[in-house]
């Protein structure tokens, strides 16, 4: 059967990142919620709220306010919130260390009994009354610090280049309160209770672990993050095996303390019972780590096989459109004198080049999703326009394959939340599939109608069908159902996951289903509904502008010198005058010898790119009367920014419509004459 297949968009480490940044809340929320409750137990009176287990050991109420102002700084770090972060950091990395400070040089600064709201109770562990434990005081000294590193990165988009250090100091202030737990864990009051050196309350070492954990999950680009959430064989270890034998060996040695402790058994028997179930449990947890090792393992050898077979689809499809471009460059060198011959040649090489155009944007398309840098622009738009849109983008191939094509709309509008262009093509790619893979006189239905809350819109044909096997795996990346040698439809496969993506982007679902080989296939596509039918119109950009009235002086700059002389001759036809350079100190010189009104220039260029081009051209005398319009490959929300804030005025990524560049200079030509 032919392929109906391509790229599952999501990714795991999407998954992870998400699953880390849910944990990192949760953490931040619990400790400042217990460190609230905490510190309420002291104007309130409550003994139990500052000892939570009963241990005689109480939370100080200057430590339950850093734990909380800590734990909200790591909260307000993941809005970006920045300057609050490193205030809250500054803050608490001053209590701690000034605590530190007292316990150094043995004095009493006078500040640790303000928040104690008169109370004498719970100050059995403590040096001085209100002073908070040593452990407490240099995990927040740590905590703090690593906040105002956290912040700062923010604040001067160092990139990672500072915040790279606090997963470290993260992991240090684990280590501490884990001596510290360990020691409730198993009785050992040397841990816990001596005033000038472990004193530290249950309640305060597990909200202070959390901050920890919190703060290291809140920086995946760096390990230990990085390792939990890689997409490798090593990383699939790391996520089964850690938190196993971290949660494993404490219990297992807290069962045996507690068997022994109630006479169940004696301190042999315990022993050993300890050692049997550590090796049995290590053994098992490592197996299930291993075991998940191998499935990725096999996992990556078939997308491997998948991404070899796509890459020959690949060249088989940019390699098709080569022969008959080059048999058209043939027949008009060929056909001189011949006007009809030559028109028919011109048609076959537009025909191929925007076949060649639609392959490359399906694949740039893809990458952006699968990588989470497309950015939808969604309006209010109702859903018959969207339909309308795919069904002229997919006239031209339904009513070559002579297909009875039914349309079913309901009158009343249905209005969703949507890149109409973006939509319109992921039901463009659904009625091309349909129509490619059902044969000549099939019937192919379009239809939509509201469902609760969701739109629901079927593409259904009586095509070839899709086998259970296909169905299982239709949108996996790289997946190719059949040998690429059997193709005949064209294309590269990747419309069903392209689709798939973008329908996910518009918060819906996809989904495919068919009663076998031979007996057709049905996509259905839920999406949200809109309730206020309030409609908004656009008009491309194209229809706005009338056609250029003035002759201009243009300067073209691109380094392959075949496509800015070929610009510049087409720039020419249409009445211009045009210079063209291929490097970036070229163009700056073009520039300033032949002052041009507009000049399109590329990115990537020698000696000086684009975008040092387009400051130099603003530097000059002059050239803030210059319309500078960058002519790129990179087209991404960032790459616009980039070039606005280089000094261009317009941003066109390769390759561009001729239509498209009339319709500027026409926009150009209107906004001056406003």
């Amino acid at each position: 059967m032919p392929n109906r297949s391509g790229f599952e968009p999501l990714s795991t480490s999407r998954t992870m990142q998400d699953v880390g940044r849910a944990f990192q809340l949760a953490a931040a929320v619990y400790a400042v919620l217990g460190s609230f409750v905490s510190f309420l137990g002291w104007p309130l009176d409550i003994l139990r709220l500052t000892d939570w287990f009963n241990d005689v050991v109480s939370i100080q109420p200057n430590t339950a306010v850093l734990i909380m102002l800590s734990a909200t700084g790591v909260v307000l770090a993941q809005f970006r919130v920045w300057r609050a972060v490193v205030t809250l950091g500054a803050l608490v990395a001053i209590g701690g260390i000034a605590t530190l400070l007292q316990y150094v040089v043995g004095a009493d600064f006078g500040f640790n009994h303000q928040l104690l709201f008169g109370q004498t109770w719970g100050q059995e562990t403590t040096v001085s009354p209100g002073r908070m434990g040593p452990p407490a005081a240099t995990s927040l000294a740590l905590i703090g610090t690593a906040l105002v590193l956290f912040g700062l990165d923010g604040m001067r988009g160092a990139q990672g280049r500072i915040r790279r250090y606090v997963p470290a100091i993260g992991i240090a202030v684990c280590s501490f309160m884990t001596f510290s737990l360990f020691g409730y864990l198993f009785g050992a009051e040397e841990f816990y209770s001596i005033p000038w050196l472990t004193a530290i309350a249950l309640q305060t070492a597990t909200m202070l672990f959390a901050v920890a954990i919190a703060l290291i999950a809140s920086v995946p680009e760096h390990d230990p993050m990085l390792l939990l959430r890689a997409r490798t064989g090593a990383g699939a270890l790391a996520r089964i095996a850690i938190p196993a034998l971290a949660v494993m060996i404490p219990l297992v040695l807290w069962f045996r303390v507690l068997g022994q402790e109630a006479g169940y058994y004696d301190l042999g028997t315990g022993r050993a019972l300890g050692a049997l179930i550590l090796m049995v449990g290590t053994m098992a947890i490592l197996w299930a780590a291993l075991r998940s090792l191998r499935h990725h393992e096999q996992v990556l050898v078939e997308a491997d096989h998948r991404k070899d077979v796509f890459l020959a689809t690949l060249a088989h499809e940019l390699r098709n459109p080569l022969a008959p471009l080059r048999n058209a460059l043939e027949l008009q060198r060929r056909a001189v004198g011949d006007p009809r011959t030559i028109e028919a040649a011109r048609a076959v090489m537009e025909r191929q080049v925007n076949h060649m155009v639609r392959l490359v944007d399906d694949l740039l398309d893809m990458s952006r999703i699968t990588s989470g840098r497309i950015e939808l622009q969604k309006t209010r738009v109702p859903l018959a326009h969207v339909l309308d849109l795919a069904v002229e983008i997919s006239k031209p191939i339904l009513e070559a394959s002579k297909h009875e094509f039914t349309v079913l709309v309901p009158q009343q509008p249905i209005y969703v939340q949507a890149d109409a262009t973006r939509l319109a093509q992921v039901f463009a790619n659904l009625l091309n599939n349909a129509a490619k893979y059902t044969g000549p006189g099939g019937h192919i239905w379009l239809t939509a109608e509201p469902r609760g809350p969701e739109a629901v819109v079927v593409v259904r044909d009586t095509g070839i069908g899709i086998t259970t096997n296909d169905l299982a795996r239709i949108f996996e990346l790289f997946a190719q159902v059949t040998p690429v040698i059997e193709r005949s439809k064209g294309g590269l496969g990747i419309g069903l996951s392209l689709a798939k993506g973008l329908v996910e982007l518009h918060g819906g679902t996809i989904e495919a289903t068919s009663a076998g080989a031979g007996k057709g296939s049905e996509f259905t596509v839920r999406l949200p509904v809109l309730v206020s039918l309030t409609d908004t119109t656009e008009t491309r950009a194209e229809e706005k502008f009338a056609r250029p009235i003035t002759k201009r002086r243009i300067v073209v700059v691109d380094d392959l010198a075949d496509a800015a002389d070929t610009l510049a001759i087409m720039l020419q036809l249409m009445g211009h005058d045009t210079r063209t350079a291929y490097d970036g100190v070229e163009a700056v010189q073009a520039v300033l010898a032949f002052k041009p009104d507009v000049v399109f220039l590329d990115i990537g260029l020698p000696k000086m790119d684009g975008y040092d081009a387009a400051r130099s051209i603003r530097s000059h005398p002059g050239g803030n009367y210059v319309t500078l319009v960058a002519l790129t490959g990179w087209g991404q929300e960032q790459d616009r920014r980039r070039a606005a804030d280089a000094g261009f005025d317009h941003h066109l990524t390769k390759p561009v419509d001729p239509q498209t560049v009339e319709a500027l200079l026409a926009h150009l030509e209107q906004t001056r004459a406003a």
